[in-house]
């Protein structure tokens, strides 16, 4: 035989959860927390790290700057003495050019003069160009003595200034003057 209890059992109370589902609720909540801090402790420390090799980094770069200012320093001294020594090689190449300019016009003014009957009593050179003053028996001694420089390669133009008689004690001379300007 069936039997059918119509008879109401114990009641359960409204709002109570059971047992089993706030242990569960509280596991689960313990476990997100034990995972977000693990997470929050991985990524701290992946940041430290980060950071760490970040000022490694930084070092090394610093390092590198300080060498390649020392470098710099280097190739600024380098440049320096450089410059100072061309200086100085352009200054004794001025000397050199200097040094044999004069006597060179010394050389091709003499050798004009040779055989004529005249006499420097000046002789100016500046830069390029060269003025001289002298006395002569004779005009044509002057002619003679511009021709005689004209034929020389030394002279890019000789301009006759002033040729004029004079008497100088008691002898009938010409005063001249020449502008010679100098190759290149």
């Amino acid at each position: 035989m069936i039997r059918i209890n119509l008879l109401a059992g114990p009641r359960a109370r409204k709002g109570v959860r059971p047992q089993w589902d706030v242990r569960a609720e509280l596991a689960l909540g313990v476990g997100l927390i034990v995972l977000t801090l693990g997470a929050c402790f991985y990524y701290s420390v992946m940041l430290d790290q980060e950071i760490e090799a970040r000022q490694a980094e930084k070092q090394d770069k610093q390092r590198q700057v300080a060498v390649l200012k020392e470098k710099v320093k280097q190739v600024e001294d380098f440049e320096k003495r450089k410059k100072l020594l061309e200086d100085k090689n352009r200054i004794i190449e001025q000397l050199e050019k200097a040094r044999f300019g004069p006597v060179r016009v010394l050389d091709y003014v003499s050798r004009s003069l040779e055989p004529l009957k005249l006499w420097l009593v000046r002789l100016t050179i500046k830069g390029n160009t060269v003025e001289v003053e002298g006395r002569a028996l004779t005009n044509d001694d002057v002619v003679e003595f511009v021709n005689s420089l004209r034929q020389t390669d030394y002279f890019s133009s000789i301009l006759l200034r002033e040729s004029r008689a004079a008497t100088e004690g008691k002898v009938n001379v010409y005063q001249f003057r020449l502008d010679l300007t100098l190759k290149g």
